[in-house]
C-alpha cells in the first residue's frame, strides 16, 4: 500500500504540532482494492457521548476516506460537494477503527461518487457514507499540491 501525503493544519490528516486537535491520520491506497484506508483509535478527546466517538468526527473520517479515493481516481484533488452519513452503531472508544473509501460509478463532468464505511474491531460496520466530489481545476489541484507535505514514497495523484 502506498501514503498520500498530509496537510499538517488538517482536522484530520494532519500533524498534531501544528493543529493540536489534529486526529493525525495516516492514508494508504490500497491499489489491488482501489481503496482508501486508514486506522483511527478515538479516545476521551473524541467523546460525542457516553463513552462514544462524537458523529462528526466520524463523517469527517468518512468524508476524507472518500476524497482520496475520488483524488486517485480523477487525478486531481477533489472537494466535498455532498456528504450523507449513516450511522449503523456506536464507535467505541479506544478500540482501533478502519476507514475505507472508494469510488462507485462513472465520473459526470467533474463530478464523481464515492462510498465509505467506518469498521470495527470486530468486524461490524460503525457507519457507512456517500458523497459526490467535484475535482479542482487543474491550476487549483497544483496549488494544492504545493501545500501538502510529502514524504519519500507518497502518492502524487497529480503525477
Amino acid at each position: 500500500m502506498q501514503r498520500f501525503p498530509t496537510f499538517a493544519a488538517c482536522p484530520v490528516c494532519g500533524d498534531p504540532a501544528v493543529n493540536p486537535g489534529a486526529l493525525a491520520v495516516t492514508w494508504y491506497w490500497d491499489e489491488p482494492a482501489c481503496t482508501v484506508k486508514g486506522l483511527f483509535t478515538p479516545d476521551g478527546r473524541h467523546t460525542g457521548y457516553a463513552g462514544r466517538m462524537h458523529g462528526g468526527l466520524v463523517s469527517s473520517l468518512l468524508d476524507e476516506a472518500m476524497a482520496w479515493a475520488c483524488a486517485v481516481e480523477r487525478g486531481s484533488y477533489c472537494v466535498t460537494g455532498e456528504l450523507k452519513v449513516r450511522f449503523k452503531s456506536s464507535a467505541p472508544l479506544g478500540e482501533q477503527l478502519e476507514v475505507r473509501g472508494r469510488v462507485v460509478g462513472d465520473a459526470w463532468g467533474p463530478y464523481l461518487k464515492a462510498t465509505g464505511e467506518l469498521i470495527a474491531p470486530d468486524g461490524r460496520v460503525v457507519a457507512t457514507g456517500s458523497a459526490v466530489f467535484s475535482a479542482l481545476p487543474r491550476d487549483e489541484s497544483l496549488a494544492m499540491r504545493e501545500a501538502l507535505r510529502f514524504e519519500p514514497g507518497d502518492l502524487d495523484v497529480l503525477a
